[in-house]
């Protein structure tokens, strides 16, 4: 999608000043930037979850910010919980800016003082998948939780990430709206990611809850099909969320740039980007912008 660079350049400073001075309580000349001289090899690091990674969005949204701003961007692929560990652990080099979809591992981030300015970006469906001859009896349902409800009763197998993710977070919020402590011999955990879930569900004929846009791309090579598909109606959806690190636990980090990149992600040209990318791929809105519209939420 072709983009206004004068246009998109204006709107996403003046965020980039709002966001600095007007809500994050580090006014702009408390921080410098990091340096820009020739030959300098500082990068910001960013941190982005599978799930965004899978679709090849992040690679497009760095190289607009890279050619706008002068700024390169390293670009790490993490789940939430594996960041939340290498946040917390003894690092010197801070991560500057993490992008999560997980808000019980995100607020404490922010609660604890590693993280500072957490911002809505968008919200993206998942989906219930499961062998296209349905043990359970699940297709076509509208309540995700009715579904669980009934992967339980019938003790269908059901594969868990169980690795701390975004993705895992959103099942244990379908459990819990289920009302059930998933445990037993149908309920197993592959410690595994998206990709390798899928694989392992597939082989042993079970069912898993999944990004779509990660299923979709992965559906010719699995016996598998959509048995209940999320929206944000029926809360089988995720929200992901950017923020920065706290310039006051990291004075080396590059908060300047790491506003920047967060005034980048939230302004108006950039959501109606993220709104539009990958419609023709996947053949309707995969990502629904959160920092522009606002009325629209995740369940989260």
């Amino acid at each position: 999608m072709a983009l206004n660079t004068a246009q998109s350049a204006g709107v996403t400073a003046a965020c980039f000043v709002m966001l600095l001075t007007a809500s994050t309580g580090f006014p702009a000349t408390s921080v410098q930037p990091a340096s820009s001289e020739p030959g300098d090899t500082s990068a910001l690091e960013v941190v982005f979850p599978a799930t965004l990674c899978s679709t090849e969005m992040p690679d497009e949204l760095i190289a607009m910010f890279e050619k706008e701003y002068k700024i390169h961007i390293k670009k790490i692929n993490l789940c939430t919980g594996d960041a939340d560990k290498l946040i917390r652990s003894d690092s010197k080099e801070p991560i500057d800016v993490l992008i999560g979809h997980e808000r019980d591992i995100e607020n404490p981030l922010v609660a604890d003082g590693y993280m500072v300015n957490l911002r809505e970006v968008l919200y993206s469906n998942f989906v219930i998948v499961g062998p296209k001859e349905d043990p359970a009896g699940i297709r076509g349902m509208k309540d995700p939780a009715a579904a669980l409800k009934i992967i339980e009763q019938k003790k269908a197998l059901f594969f868990s990430r169980g690795d701390n993710s975004g993705t895992h977070g959103l099942e244990k919020k379908m459990w819990k709206l289920a009302k059930i402590e998933p445990k037993g011999d149908w309920y197993i955990t592959t410690n595994s990611g998206t990709d390798a879930t899928l694989v392992i569900a597939n082989r042993k004929r079970g069912y898993t809850i999944v990004h779509y846009p990660s299923f979709i791309q992965q559906q010719e090579t699995l016996d598998m099909d959509i048995m209940v598909d999320g929206n944000v109606d029926n809360m089988l959806v995720t929200a992901y969320d950017v923020m920065a690190a706290n310039p006051q636990m990291y004075p080396k980090a590059h908060y300047v740039e790491a506003m920047t990149f967060i005034g980048f992600l939230t302004c108006p040209k950039i959501q109606h980007y993220i709104g539009e990318f990958g419609k023709a791929k996947f053949k309707r809105q995969i990502n629904f912008p959160l920092a522009v519209t606002g009325q629209q939420k995740a369940g989260k």
